[in-house]
């Protein structure tokens, strides 16, 4: 695809995507296109489950679905796991999900190298996201279940960041907050700016499976407020860190938009509301019409009571739609520029 043909797609589904968040419209899909993985995270569950990587959704599964997600407008597609990157087939999950839609990916990062980080811009890929949650190399690699974790993720950093061939391909490290860690944050920030990437973090949740509540023990908004000021490249949205206190405290967030503004489909087609209700599913997109689960997602979203969970997917969302939206979407606007432009703007007062 020429520089030209490339500008016009974006642009085409640019718009298309600012269309839906106008119009109230869903924006977000976390798709797990496989639910292997080679870490074993003390805060996941998904390894603990046998999957078969032959009932995995197939490419012409994947091309189906994104057909009829394409019927509620242009999305942003994460392609999540387990590790997306242990599918064999993974860039022409990208190339078929690109077509229509924003395929971003979060990764532990294991198996980035210089041939396929490149590979992977080329095939579509519109942002990454590493996972690192702590500055002591042990302590990542104790949490991960696997040596050798954080210098691995560390060096897939570096080359996704020296690899990507436009200033629109979004380079993060993403750290989960959990009881332990806030006072890792800063030296992570100063690691990241250093390495030319931007920082993000989600609030840890313990909703799916069984695991243990790590919730932070203390007030952190205030510090990661702080943080975000002095960091220009902290680029998690202002309001998401307003209310991790009042989440935290008050076990979740209300009102929660999962099945309104996003959803869920596992790697065998199935649509639930969220990842964290991925045991109650409303349908399979495959077998069924995107009005069909459109409307269960709805009635579930309405009867379901839900708050538990506040993760930076259900943050973005609810927050580019709620009361400070103006704000969130200047936000929003600055953190897409290129890094090397990114300045105090990055903290927007509204």
């Amino acid at each position: 695809m020429s520089t030209l043909s490339r500008s016009v797609h974006y642009a085409r589904r640019g718009l298309g995507l600012l269309t839906n968040l106008a119009l109230d419209r869903f924006v977000h899909c976390n798709l797990q296109v496989t639910h292997r993985c080679n870490f074993r995270c003390q805060i996941c569950d998904f390894w603990k489950v046998q999957h078969e990587k032959e009932r995995e959704l197939s490419l012409n599964e994947i091309e189906i679905l994104t057909d009829k997600l394409a019927e509620y407008g242009t999305l942003a597609i994460s392609l999540a796991g387990g590790e997306p990157m242990m599918r064999e087939d993974l860039l022409d999950v990208i190339r078929i999900v690109s077509r229509k839609h924003f395929p971003i990916m979060i990764t532990n990062g294991w198996y980035v190298n210089k041939e396929n980080a490149l590979a992977l811009w080329e095939a579509g890929l519109q942002e990454i996201s590493i996972s690192i949650d702590y500055a002591d190399p042990e302590k990542h690699d104790a949490m991960r279940g696997h040596t050798g974790a954080f210098k691995r993720a560390i060096e897939a950093l570096q080359i996704l960041h020296e690899s990507r061939h436009s200033n629109k391909n979004r380079v993060h490290m993403i750290s989960v907050l959990m009881d332990d860690n806030i006072e890792d944050i800063e030296r992570l920030l100063r690691l990241s700016k250093q390495i030319g990437v931007t920082y993000m973090v989600n609030l840890y949740s313990y909703q799916r499976g069984k695991k243990s509540e790590r919730l932070p023990k203390r007030p952190v908004s205030d510090i990661l407020l702080k943080l975000k000021k002095a960091y220009p490249h902290f680029v998690s949205l202002t309001s998401y860190l307003e209310q991790m206190d009042i989440s935290s405290q008050q076990n979740g967030i209300g009102n929660c938009q999962a099945g309104r503004y996003f959803m869920n489909i596992d790697n065998y087609g199935n649509v639930a509301r969220c990842t964290e209700t991925t045991d109650t599913p409303v349908g399979n997109l495959i077998a069924e019409s995107p009005q069909q689960i459109r409307q269960r997602l709805l009635i579930q979203q309405a009867q379901d009571a839900c708050s538990q969970c506040w993760t930076s997917c259900r943050g973005w969302v609810e927050l580019m739609h709620g009361p400070n939206r103006l704000r969130s979407w200047k936000e929003f606007y600055i953190t897409v520029q290129p890094v090397d432009s990114l300045s105090a703007k990055v903290y927007v007062d509204v």
